[in-house]
């Protein structure tokens, strides 16, 4: 009995050691403390109970047969030694997770309670309470969630919303660049996967249901706000009604809604006002090479007036959009920016067009992935130009509309910040100074941020007094194949009435557009490659040219250059007719 009472105590004392050990070391080994707690307390058991034989044992006779006892009381001894030292490393563990836990008041039963959309599990200290849910109510404000790359946001998303399509039936528009969320369609029903180019296009000139005039001024503005206007160049107001006009003539009349329309509008326009506006003919030249890759480049499938679902139809869908395919087709991180920014415009319309009449909750979400790229903080100072995903942040609540952005870094836009309701953060090393502030946590405890584990955030509701601590659970992804995503969405298409055979063909004729864009994009390299060994062949020969000499040299070879490209760029599109035609 009593050998078996030392080897349990040695083991609980090895178990104490290698607690202590790993928990120094950084492991988190939560599961394992209930471990260690359980032997912890067999100890103390045994310890009374071993005592209690001695408490009843005659003194006396223990003396006088000390030889028969004394194996007994070595082994007794022992064991106490090694349970106080393995209570000493019970301590140490005990005050070590009093010192690393993030103390927060935790809600009240009531309030965890006072929803129905599932979000993760309150955390007290290092034990975990109770499931929290949230209320539609809450949501109604926006959310803001913040965090390092590969801290648990998109985890967290993904888990909002496989529940909240469990309990409601409002769609949602999520726009994301690297397809982590495509595996959902096999928890969401009917969700569709749009890739912008590909299987998704919309006509910018289409002014849907909204003024001809209205739509073509706030195309110019997003036109700047993308940067294919010169941002150097001062546009007067002579010259942004040039443009307007131009674009008011173009949405006005539906045989004109197209490229086609708009350089023939361009070029009327100048044959009447040539004499009348100086610079005229500089400007629409310039504005034509800028969005050539728009109307008749490698991403022409973008802007491309298809019978593909309508941009007014995915509102009223589960659709992700994923950007990522703009990149695959040649674009850049501002032709996403466009494309968004256009797409929220028609959001935008529709929510006016509903009103704050009768307002009773939510009646879409637009979910935005990395909303850093789309509203940085600067974007204001920069071009004076707010983004639609600010104006929908502050003036569109009222029309049922629920904006939750995500981002690596509270460097976004003050406006989508400071008009939030719920605010989560993971971890996070930098700028916590502003987090703390958006959270109401005080900054002496801005050390909390960088203590979360993974899947561990602190929310801030509007609802609820205090900030908490909150666990999600990991979502397991089945990634499918893109042949499954492509069979699940023509499934979706048909139920909404659009015709395979019709989507088949885009397919083909966007992948020999994506061929393009990697030509081109081989070009630009090329062309990058010839400049920098002309430019190293300039600097050895400057001291045996004339500098004059030299000029002219550079200058003729960037016509040269010039050519070649405007050569390719005609070779191209000759491909892209022909292809057509064919098909």
């Amino acid at each position: 009995m009593v050998i078996q009472f030392f080897l349990f105590h040695l083991l609980s004392l090895i178990l104490n050691c290698a607690f202590y050990i790993y928990r120094k070391k950084g492991f988190s080994l939560q599961k394992f403390r209930y471990v260690i707690i359980t032997f912890f307390s067999i100890s103390i058991i045994n310890l009374f109970i071993n005592l209690s034989y001695f408490l009843e044992s005659d003194s006396e006779e223990i003396l006088k047969n000390f030889n028969n006892y004394s194996y007994y009381i070595l082994y007794f001894n022992m064991a106490i030694a090694v349970f106080g030292v393995s209570l000493i490393f019970f301590i140490l563990n005990f005050f070590h997770d009093k010192e690393s836990c993030i103390d927060l008041i935790p809600p009240s039963y009531q309030d965890s309670k006072g929803g129905n959309i599932k979000i993760g599990k309150v955390i007290k200290k290092k034990s975990i309470k109770s499931n929290f849910y949230l209320s539609l109510k809450d949501l109604e404000k926006h959310m803001f969630i913040c965090g390092s790359t590969g801290t648990g946001k998109s985890n967290f998303m993904q888990h909002f919303l496989i529940n909240f399509t469990k309990t409601h039936k409002v769609p949602f528009f999520l726009v994301e660049f690297k397809g982590e969320y495509h595996f959902l369609q096999e928890h969401i029903k009917d969700l569709l996967i749009l890739w912008p180019g590909e299987n998704f296009s919309i006509n910018i000139f289409n002014p849907g249901k909204s003024d001809p005039i209205i739509h073509a001024e706030r195309i110019f503005d997003i036109l700047k706000s993308g940067r294919f206007l010169d941002e150097n160049a001062e546009f007067s107001p002579q010259m942004e009604k040039v443009l307007i006009e131009i674009l008011i003539k173009v949405c006005n009349q539906k045989s004109l809604q197209n490229w086609k329309g708009f350089e023939e509008c361009c070029n009327e326009y100048l044959i009447k006002n040539r004499n009348l506006i100086p610079m005229l003919k500089q400007t629409l030249i310039s504005l034509n090479n800028r969005i050539r890759r728009f109307s008749s480049g490698p991403l022409k499938g973008l802007f491309e007036n298809k019978k593909m679902i309508s941009v007014q139809k995915i509102f009223k869908q589960n659709v992700i959009l994923d950007l990522s395919s703009i990149i695959r087709l040649g674009g850049e991180k501002e032709d996403a920016f466009f494309f968004l920014n256009m797409i929220l415009k028609y959001l935008w319309d529709k929510n006016l067009a509903r009103g704050a009449f009768n307002f009773d909750g939510i009646k879409h979400i637009t979910i935005i992935e990395d909303a850093q790229y789309f509203a940085p903080q600067n974007l204001i100072k920069k071009s004076k130009l707010t983004t639609y995903l600010e104006d929908i942040a502050l003036l569109q609540r009222g029309t049922g509309e629920c904006l939750i952005t995500l981002a690596t870094r509270p460097d976004i836009s003050k406006e989508i910040l400071a008009n939030n309701g719920i605010v989560l953060t993971f971890k996070n090393h930098i700028e916590k100074e502003i987090m703390c502030e958006l959270l109401n946590i005080d900054l002496e405890k801005k050390y909390y941020l960088s203590k979360l584990e993974e899947g561990q955030c602190i929310i801030r509701i509007n609802s609820i007094k205090e900030p908490f601590l909150l666990k999600i659970p990991l979502i397991k992804r089945n990634f499918l194949s893109m042949s499954e995503l492509e069979r699940n969405n023509d499934k979706i298409l048909k139920q909404l009435g659009y015709e395979l055979d019709t989507l088949s063909n885009n397919k083909k004729k966007l992948f020999f557009n994506f061929k393009i864009g990697k030509i081109i994009k081989f070009f630009k390299k090329i062309k990058k490659m010839k400049k920098v060994i002309y430019e190293s062949m300039v600097m050895e020969n400057l001291k045996q040219n004339n500098k004059n000499t030299l000029i002219s040299q550079i200058e003729e070879k960037s016509s040269v250059a010039d050519t070649d490209q405007n050569e390719l760029m005609e070779y191209l599109n000759s491909l892209i007719n022909k292809h057509e035609k064919n098909d």
